[in-house]
């Protein structure tokens, strides 16, 4: 299984590294994941106008590819489900977390499917250390590991 989480980055918060390589340690014991960052380096003049050409920077990198978003719109799942979800695709799963903003309508309408973790907000660094811990625990449900204990 080989997953890659894609994020738009804005600012980045160095303590965080910490938490995430916490957690990319234990799951690259059973998988392959990469974190990819997707700078923008451009000032816009609309929210819009960020949210276009963060989508159009999300769509150049993951290609036609499968790909799960994340946005405080979409819908609320368990770790089991978001288990499911990962175990059965084509050995290959792209995570999409977008920027300040969310994610444009052209990356989330082609997306397996959007999940929200909540409607409150995070920042990107809390929520791509949430998301790791999600993918950690996805792992140890496919493999029965006690760290999921349901």
């Amino acid at each position: 299984m080989k997953v890659s989480l894609f994020y738009v980055q804005q600012n980045k918060v160095k303590n965080a590294d910490e938490f995430e390589k916490h957690y990319l340690k234990k799951i690259k014991k059973n998988m392959s994941l990469q974190i990819i960052s997707i700078p923008i380096k451009k000032k816009f003049s609309s929210k819009e106008q960020q949210i276009k050409h963060e989508g159009e920077l999300i769509k150049n990198k993951i290609g036609k590819e499968d790909y799960i978003c994340f946005d405080k719109e979409g819908e609320k799942v368990s770790s089991e489900v978001f288990a499911d979800m990962i175990y059965k695709s084509n050995n290959k799963l792209n995570l999409i977390v977008g920027g300040t903003y969310g994610l444009s309508e052209d990356v989330t309408k082609n997306a397996l499917k959007t999940i929200s973790f909540s409607d409150m907000e995070f920042s990107h660094e809390v929520f791509r250390v949430m998301l790791l811990e999600q993918v950690y625990r996805a792992n140890c449900i496919f493999n029965n590991h006690p760290y999921h204990q349901n």
